[in-house]
């Protein structure tokens, strides 16, 4: 293993959010140890564990710092307090549910990047299948966000990195000083969606992300969640709030009229659970709405810019296989 900033990449930390993850960590924790580029440290931020995780932690990957939060912040607030425990100007926050290739770290800590990116990722594969999870996360003005090259196979991905909206939410790289001028993740959020919002906040003050398709991550999807009710309740609570904050010129009936289509084409419980979700959100609409107003009204770039990166790569330009895309929350 080369030590952090042995080959004069960037320094990395990795926190890991972990909630009742002890079944989960010794793969993530694994994979970490086979990197090729040490990370300058990682940070375990347990969110009020009731099972063996900090035992695990304490026993067998005493290299890590535990950080027990005593209760459950959330994903976005255990990131958030993960982050602040760490040092080095950039910080992965990776699922407890992804494993590496052991050149994923040095491959994002290598690659040239301009002042524009303050985000960076690797292509997520899916566990089971192979095939792709997410090739960069998308955003549209339809108040959704999606997983490009979702469903494909490794082939498709373009060779050389390409921006996008925001890097894959399972281990996206963060330059620190900007997660720290945008406030980090969103607590309110709890789950889901405040990745989309911080990609949003900073695509707003004029950066972006940029996904490397060499450096790969295997994902076993929603395994940290491990509840299809949490889903669906909080994507649709935080889609609404996340459209409301960040879409500088929304269009209303646009959004109602999507968000009435999703609610047609669920059905029992699933539709139940959306409903609740997007009553969930119009209850804490009027906090939503005066975030809304500082937010936009820090936006440093043009709506034209904002508007180019809601298209999919290949609309702006950018490499072509990159831009087939699925629905990511439903």
């Amino acid at each position: 293993m080369i030590p952090a900033g042995a080959t004069g990449g960037r320094e990395i930390a990795i926190v890991i959010v972990n909630y009742d993850g002890e079944r989960l960590l010794p793969d993530c924790l694994d994979a970490l140890a086979r990197q090729t580029l040490a990370p300058r440290e990682i940070v375990v931020a347990d969110n009020g564990s009731s099972d063996g995780s900090l035992a695990l932690l304490r026993d067998r990957y005493p290299h890590a710092m535990a950080l027990p939060l005593g209760r459950n912040h959330g994903f976005g607030g255990g990131a958030n307090r993960g982050v602040a425990a760490t040092s080095a100007p950039w910080v992965c926050v990776l699922n407890s549910d992804a494993v590496p290739e052991p050149d994923w770290l040095e491959r994002l800590a290598t690659v040239p990047v301009g002042d524009e990116v303050w985000s960076l990722g690797g292509v997520l594969v899916e566990a089971g299948s192979g095939m792709i999870e997410s090739a960069g996360d998308q955003y549209s003005a339809g108040g959704y966000a999606h997983r490009l090259l979702h469903g494909r196979p490794l082939a498709e991905l373009p060779p050389d990195p390409y921006p996008v909206f925001a890097a894959p939410g399972a281990a996206p790289l963060f330059r620190r000083d900007v997660f720290d001028l945008l406030g980090g993740f969103e607590e309110r959020f709890f789950l889901y969606y405040e990745d989309i919002d911080l990609a949003f906040r900073a695509q707003l003050v004029g950066y972006h992300a940029l996904v490397v398709p060499a450096a790969r991550v295997r994902h076993r999807y929603a395994a940290t969640t491990r509840s299809r009710a949490r889903i669906v309740f909080y994507s649709a609570r935080n889609g609404v709030w996340c459209a409301v904050r960040c879409l500088p010129e929304p269009s209303w009936r646009r959004l109602v009229r999507g968000w009435a289509v999703q609610l047609r084409r669920r059905r029992g419980r699933e539709r139940l659970l959306l409903a609740a979700g997007r009553a969930a959100a119009l209850a804490g609409l009027w906090r939503t709405a005066r975030e809304r107003r500082v937010i936009q009204a820090g936006r440093a770039v043009s709506l034209e810019r904002v508007a180019a990166f809601l298209e999919p790569p290949r609309a702006r330009g950018e490499p072509a296989r990159a831009a087939v895309s699925s629905d990511r929350h439903g």
